[in-house]
């Protein structure tokens, strides 16, 4: 198959010779094909009823030599077409032309984060909690508007006097940081659509000292979650459109809570914080 024929293209063409559950998984993508980029075959299969080996018989007969390279031609489809620029020009239009107001922006908030809650695993949601509370020191990595979700869990962490050391920074000092890395210590990685290559090797490093890593990306399925030890799922929303922080946030401040609530000791460390003016001699006052 040319692989610079549209994904779109080829499915209508070869729709007549489908059997009924592959013009299931035919219709899903004619829908919504940018969602084909971020499932697994296992996921699309159940989501419509069908079976994963239906799922995969259906991308050969697209002319793939299986399911990961579909999903790899629309990640990359979704690259060249999804340009940040063109997502927030795309969600500034649906203002202007009145398709969306403050009201429904706020209810697709609400909207995504349910959605939100029901991607995320319990199991690896607790992996998480785990890795953490045994760690020696909490790397946290990310960039670029995932360098915000960093800083959060950053000062959180630092309040809880867990040891946490973040990679944000690009260039040489990134890769300085990421040396002090022991198998005792985890990555905490956090990217997104179009994740940074600095993120990515830095989990690349980690697996191949031994060093447990924890992702916080948009599907399990992304780069960077086929990298990671842990993956906590945090959907934000319409690939088409600017994407939201408030399940990835979401998601963090429960994984604080959490911590919190299980380590006596962090709570004491919490509750130290306002002891701190008599410790130093201060009122409180600058």
């Amino acid at each position: 198959m040319n692989k610079s024929m549209k994904i779109l293209d080829r499915v209508r063409e070869v729709y007549p010779s489908l059997s009924k559950s592959q013009r299931l998984i035919a219709d899903s993508i004619l829908e919504n094909w940018e969602n084909t980029a971020f499932v697994s075959p296992r996921e699309l299969g159940e989501r419509l009823g069908v079976s994963e080996t239906t799922v995969i018989r259906f991308a050969k007969t697209l002319g793939y030599s299986g399911f990961s390279e579909l999903r790899e031609h629309s990640q990359n489809l979704i690259k060249e077409k999804l340009t940040p620029a063109e997502k927030m020009s795309a969600t500034v239009q649906k203002i202007k032309s009145g398709e969306t107001t403050f009201d429904r922006l706020l209810t697709t908030e609400v909207e995504n984060l349910k959605d939100g809650i029901s991607k995320v695993s319990a199991d690896e949601f607790y992996k998480a909690v785990d890795l953490i509370e045994n760690a020696q020191r909490v790397f946290i990595a990310g960039q670029g508007v995932s360098e915000a979700l960093c800083k959060f869990l950053e000062f959180r962490f630092r309040r809880m006097q867990i040891d946490t050391r973040p990679v944000t920074v690009g260039g040489k000092a990134f890769y300085e940081t990421l040396l002090l890395m022991k198998d005792e210590d985890v990555l905490f990685g956090i990217g997104f659509f179009r994740c940074s290559q600095d993120i990515l090797r830095s989990f690349d490093y980690a697996r191949k000292n031994c060093i447990p890593t924890i992702a916080l990306t948009h599907s399990s399925v992304s780069e960077l979650a086929l990298k990671s030890e842990v993956t906590l799922v945090a959907n934000r929303g319409p690939v088409s459109l600017l994407n939201s922080l408030v399940v990835p946030m979401a998601i963090l401040n429960a994984l604080v809570l959490y911590i919190a609530e299980r380590d006596e000791e962090k709570l004491k460390a919490l509750k130290k914080l306002d002891e701190i003016p008599d410790i130093f001699g201060f009122n409180g006052k600058h």
